[in-house]
């Protein structure tokens, strides 16, 4: 587990939603890579022993690790910038982990409001940089304020900052590569959602003339869908469309005769348009782990937040608290369903509320749920009304379910809204569970 330790040190924020570009980056630059270690993986695997469960994170695996299949955790940032390099306009962080076999993306819209690290303040200081006024601008501007030396570095960092988490790698990629790879494939069949309409060639920049429905998108008509920005929910909207793209992308890159009929392609493009710090010898040891990828193990979210405006300029304001929870469901949460697709609740964070006006129930049912092994992360009183029958609130669908082993009378809302903090499920204990406590 990659989770951050020491939050007070980092400060910061940054990343997004090209993970189309990243998991074809990806493979195909394990693929190529893969080519060359073929032979000394079929000589040399049955001279290894089978290595123990434990996972690692990307940065300590070695190349006899992944050959004998080591348990492994990577998660890879994502920048999606303009022809000059200078803002990221698309963020996300990609988290794979081959024990599970699943992807799982996060996207930060592009005008999150955040506060630079100190280490950046410092550095902009001692370089006699711009510094925004009070530390403060959109994430997407963090990559421009930090210069051609540490743009890359530091918008790391500030996403590092946002998530709460240790990034393995980056992956820098300009709109012109973007267009070339969907040309390379030959193109992707989506539905867009509206009319889509922006000229802004006055500034030497594109047209963007889409019309809604199902399209054909070539390189060119791909990149329009993907910058356009006047969505009724602003950015929220925006990442959305990306995603729906993102998805319609990986299944087309994830087709194998796709792969193979394209590499030359790719790899051309990879050399000439994409920047990364993944080195050749970090592909040597991903090779194993890759055609493991299944596209139906691909999941994405949006950090939580709502737009607003802060003197004229609009950000997108994140749930701090929120946004953890989401890190720790979607990237640290065993998310191992039954034969029914439910999930379990061991390893969430759970509060539990008494509803009823019987004092010390919700403690006693706390001391059920940890000695049974569930995470109770505090109790409270319920500040409504006294409720007769008991219900479990939770975040997605799916869950709660085998706590009503405990409250069997029990009513499974989903509403993350309700969830204070970082918790994952809410029980608001009613009176039926009192009077079902009484009879055992």
């Amino acid at each position: 587990m990659k989770i951050k330790k020491d939050k007070t040190q980092k400060r910061r924020s940054h990343v997004a939603t090209f993970f189309k570009i990243v998991l074809s980056m990806v493979l195909i630059f394990v693929v190529f890579a893969g080519a060359g270690i073929f032979a000394y993986t079929k000589i040399k695997s049955k001279e290894i022993a089978s290595g123990d469960s434990k996972s690692v994170s990307a940065s300590e695996l070695n190349l006899i690790d992944s050959l004998i299949g080591k348990d492994m955790t990577l998660n890879i940032a994502v920048f999606g910038v303009d022809a000059a390099e200078t803002r990221t306009d698309v963020m996300f962080v990609m988290h794979y982990d081959s024990k599970t076999q699943k992807i799982n993306i996060i996207s930060v819209p592009r005008d999150t409001r955040v506060e630079i690290t100190d280490e950046m303040y410092k550095y902009l200081k001692d370089n006699k940089k711009y510094i925004p006024s009070g530390g403060i601008c959109k994430i997407n501007e963090v990559h421009a304020y930090a210069g051609k030396e540490k743009d890359n570095y530091f918008a790391v960092k500030q996403l590092e900052d946002v998530l709460g988490i240790d990034i393995d790698n980056y992956i820098l990629i300009n709109f012109d590569a973007f267009a070339k790879i969907v040309d390379t494939v030959g193109g992707i069949d989506m539905y867009v959602p509206q009319d889509m309409y922006w000229d802004m060639t006055d500034t030497g920049d594109i047209l963007i003339n889409l019309k809604e429905g199902q399209q054909h998108l070539d390189g060119k008509h791909a990149e329009q869908l993907v910058r356009f920005r006047r969505y009724k929910n602003g950015d929220v909207d925006r990442v959305k469309v990306q995603q729906a793209f993102l998805k319609a992308l990986s299944e087309k890159v994830l087709s194998s005769d796709t792969m193979i009929k394209n590499m030359p392609g790719y790899i051309k493009t990879i050399y000439e348009y994409v920047k990364t710090d993944i080195s050749l010898s970090d592909m040597l040891k991903f090779v194993n782990y890759i055609n493991k990828v299944d596209k139906n193990n691909i999941t994405m979210a949006t950090i939580p937040g709502e737009g607003q405006y802060i003197g004229n300029v609009s950000y997108f304001i994140h749930d701090s608290a929120g946004t953890k929870a989401l890190v720790r469901r979607m990237f640290y949460t065993n998310t191992d369903t039954d034969s029914s697709g439910n999930t379990s609740s061991k390893g969430m964070k759970i509060e539990i509320a008494n509803g009823t006006s019987t004092n010390g129930l919700a403690s006693q049912y706390r001391d059920k749920l940890v000695e049974a092994g569930y995470t109770v992360s505090n109790v409270s009183t319920y500040k409504g009304q006294n409720i007769e029958k008991t219900k479990i609130i939770v975040y997605q669908d799916g869950i709660g379910k085998d706590l009503l082993t405990y409250f069997p009378d029990a009513e499974i809302t989903t509403d993350s809204k309700q969830l204070k903090g970082d918790n994952d499920i809410l029980i608001i204990i009613g009176s039926s569970a009192d009077t079902n406590s009484k009879k055992q």
